[in-house]
């Protein structure tokens, strides 16, 4: 029987899910605040304040892993070597965690008037600042969804990781989980006119990002199943596996099934009759199925095979006598 990856723990997964949902929530608000301005605040506000601090809690995990986590943060170096994507990805998060912040007291009104004190002017520019924070953001929070995948994708000795597909997946799923929770959130709280549109179109987007992360997962796989004995390896466990049932019950039925299903009877106007229901399961599943996601990629992780002496050797730092 393959035995599972286990070097990288619960609280990476835990991080490449916190950040990227953190991500596309953010991605998400920023681009509802950029085209309908104030009209749906609360959304807004909401999904803010969520992406600054999941993003910041996935972060302490992510430090938690490394053992010693105030000895991670004072590392010099690991900040200025901008040619290591770990450096990179440590900027990504410190400025992500800064911006979705600022943006969340830009829309905070108690937090305003407080500023307003001392910043005279800014509650009469807000529109101003609350765009280009969200424009910065949004670069911003995209590269955290795209480190997320290439934290694991730099590793040349995990096959399954180590393609550049990784990134493209788990940002994609960022993207789908993050707007996936800022529906069910507008469909639950926001009230008023032009709510209705909104809920339409935000699920017209989670029904295409979940095609488009089905469509990337899909490809992902059969490109490990075409790729080395090592990459198929690793497949095997999600296609039919010791992983295959958290692979199809969670990833695919409660990841994207049951999601997509929901939208459609949204659409449709079936669920007008329990309209808290779909929205509610929808999230949920989408949540469990998001993490899952993260979770199986990593057991699935498998090292390449040693199997080759002179490798061994460069590994392991042995000297190698014939």
């Amino acid at each position: 029987m393959i035995g599972l990856q286990t070097q990288w723990g619960w609280l990476i997964a835990i991080y490449l899910f916190l950040g990227g949902l953190g991500a596309g929530v953010f991605c998400t608000v920023a681009l509802i605040a950029l085209i309908t301005g104030e009209r749906f605040k609360p959304t807004i506000r909401f999904g803010a304040w969520a992406s600054a601090i999941l993003i910041a809690v996935g972060t302490m995990a992510l430090l938690a892993e490394v053992g010693v986590p105030l000895r991670a943060i004072v590392l010099f170096n690991s900040f200025v070597n901008l040619d290591s994507w770990m450096a990179r990805g440590a900027w990504f998060l410190f400025f992500a965690i800064l911006f979705n912040g600022l943006f969340a007291l830009l829309w905070t009104d108690r937090a305003l008037t407080r500023v307003e004190r001392v910043w005279k002017g800014l509650v009469t520019h807000r529109a101003i600042w609350r765009g280009i924070v969200a424009v910065i953001g949004i670069v911003v929070n995209i590269g955290v969804a795209v480190y997320t995948g290439i934290l694991l994708n730099v590793l040349p000795f995990r096959p399954f990781w180590n393609t550049n597909i990784l990134p493209l997946l788990f940002t994609v799923s960022a993207m789908d989980t993050g707007l996936g929770l800022i529906t069910a959130y507008a469909t639950l709280r926001e009230r008023g006119e032009g709510v209705k549109r909104l809920r339409t179109v935000l699920e017209l987007f989670v029904i295409g990002w979940i095609v488009v992360e089905s469509a990337v997962l899909a490809y992902y796989l059969q490109t490990m199943l075409g790729s080395s004995a090592d990459a198929m390896r690793s497949a095997q466990l999600l296609i039919n596996g010791a992983l295959s049932p958290l692979f199809w019950i969670f990833v695919v039925g409660l990841g994207l099934a049951i999601p997509l299903l929901v939208c459609v009877i949204q659409l449709s106007g079936l669920g007008k009759r329990a309209p808290l229901v779909g929205p509610i399961v929808a999230i949920s599943s989408c949540l469990v199925g998001g993490f899952t996601l993260r979770a199986v990629m990593l057991l699935a992780g498998l090292p390449a095979t040693l199997s080759s002496p002179a490798l061994l050797q460069i590994l392991s730092g042995v000297r190698f006598t014939p």
